[in-house]
């Protein structure tokens, strides 16, 4: 009976989403339509980020298309597997398989869950393969194949692949052969076998790598500048804010309940388990946050393990709170895409409202004139909304000056730029051109996607 609510309940979830993502006039987010634009050229690596997102993208699209509902419904379904991975690595917990249904159904409604099923973002296969490498490594402790350590090695190259916070599994793994016997008693009696999985962790990753080495290991830079410890700003309300955020991320029901039911938390294997790849993770971050700053996802791995954690207690100790976080976070989830379906005006959405109505009165301007566009988002939005379009886009960038995107490598305004065009930005971002030039101030554009005024110069050419 309980499987069967979980079942139908998320089928029909899934069933609403579907029809909020097909009636919604947003458009995508940013980032979102960059990663589509990588996906267009596949390569072994990009400036900001690893490969795997925009390799899967590209098979997605090209069954599926470039449609705005094909795009979107890429989270949902990677979600679904996220959630199959979650109950593979409940049942290696010693959960029973209805508990295990419950669980990976629960994970989906986490706000978490619900706000990144509808945005493409390298967080989502990161999540797919280091719920499956956990799960993974939990078969190892009854089962010491080959073929074992080859799959760790396999999904941990994929998910380092996705997103270079993979890294985490790393500490996790070290600290859980610190802590626990028997995990060091596999790696150390197998030695064979550890050097199939680190040498199938290598191989997968291997072509990012090379792509590094031949771009001055420029995605390696970027990650690290995010974390940069040279601008120190010390501040104590961001650790706050980042716990905060966590604790919605995961289901403020769920994380309350676990605080009422705490005296009866005791370590268990499966307990150490969760916790050396959660407690890391937030600590590292949580220390990031207030040396320099973190984004809640930045921790985004340790919610699978959190939130497993926090279920296995209260569903032994008072299922009757389990179900209360259920209907309330579905209740969030329902609430959320039904935002979404009426295109709600609020704050939250701003950055991805009004962009396909800016880009149509953009097009009506420039006609099949070529675009310059300084801002990275920007790009991306406009790149996507006139992708059937004739109109070349470029973006200012004076050669071997600083790149700080992607768009600066493979799409720079040439420095010897003759041909008129239209300008969405500041003139001093095109000042190295060598040819002279007239600039004309077309439009300011108020719009809400936007912190700054947009505008529009139309650029010609003597």
């Amino acid at each position: 009976m309980q499987n069967r609510v979980v079942y139908f309940s998320i089928f029909a979830l899934l069933i609403f989403k579907l029809i909020a993502i097909y009636l919604t006039q947003f458009s995508l987010y940013g980032d979102e339509a960059q990663y589509w634009l990588w996906s267009k050229s596949p390569d072994l690596g990009y400036f900001s980020k690893p490969p795997l997102l925009a390799w899967f993208l590209s098979l997605h699209t090209f069954f599926l298309g470039d449609s705005f509902f094909s795009i979107k419904i890429f989270p949902v379904l990677i979600y679904l597997f996220i959630s199959f991975g979650v109950y593979k690595l409940c049942i290696g917990l010693s959960l029973s398989k209805n508990n295990s249904v419950l669980c990976s159904g629960s994970f989906l409604l986490i706000p978490a869950a619900s706000l990144s099923s509808f945005l493409v973002s390298t967080d989502l296969l990161l999540l797919l393969f280091w719920s499956f490498a956990m799960a993974k490594l939990l078969e190892m402790r009854a089962n010491h194949s080959t073929l074992n350590f080859f799959l760790l090695g396999f999904f941990l190259g994929l998910a380092f692949l996705a997103k270079y916070a993979a890294v985490y599994f790393f500490i996790g793994l070290l600290l859980l052969i610190v802590i626990d016997k028997k995990t060091l008693n596999i790696f150390k009696k197998n030695p064979f076998k550890v050097f199939i999985f680190l040498t199938t962790f290598i191989f997968i990753i291997f072509p990012n790598i090379y792509w590094n080495f031949n771009n001055g290991w420029i995605t390696f830079s970027h990650t690290s500048d995010n974390a940069n410890l040279q601008n120190l700003n010390f501040n104590f309300f961001k650790p706050l804010e980042f716990i905060m955020a966590q604790i919605l991320m995961v289901g403020p029901v769920l994380v309350f309940s676990f605080i009422f039911l705490f005296k009866y938390f005791y370590l268990d294997c499966e307990n150490k388990f969760l916790l050396t790849f959660s407690i890391p993770i937030i600590l590292i971050v949580l220390v990031e946050s207030f040396l320099v700053r973190a984004n809640a996802n930045w921790a985004a791995p340790a919610l699978i393990s959190v939130f497993i954690l926090l279920f296995r207690l209260v569903i032994i100790k008072n299922i009757k709170l389990i179900k209360i976080n259920y209907v309330f976070n579905y209740s969030i989830a329902i609430f959320l895409f039904g935002l979404i379906m009426a295109s709600s005006n609020l704050k939250l959405f701003d950055r991805i409202n009004g962009i396909n109505n800016f880009t149509k009165e953009i097009l009506n301007i420039v006609n099949q004139k070529d675009l310059v566009i300084s801002d990275r988002i920007l790009f991306s939005n406009i790149s996507y909304e006139i992708r059937m379009g004739a109109n070349n886009i470029y973006m200012p960038h004076k050669k071997n000056t600083r790149i700080t995107n992607h768009f600066q490598m493979k799409s720079a305004l040439n420095i010897n730029q003759a041909d008129d065009f239209y300008l969405i930005g500041e003139l001093s971002d095109i000042s190295y051109l060598l040819k002279k030039h007239q600039t004309i101030l077309i439009k300011e554009f108020d719009v809400s996607f936007s912190s700054s005024k947009l505008k529009l110069y139309e650029v010609n050419f003597k």
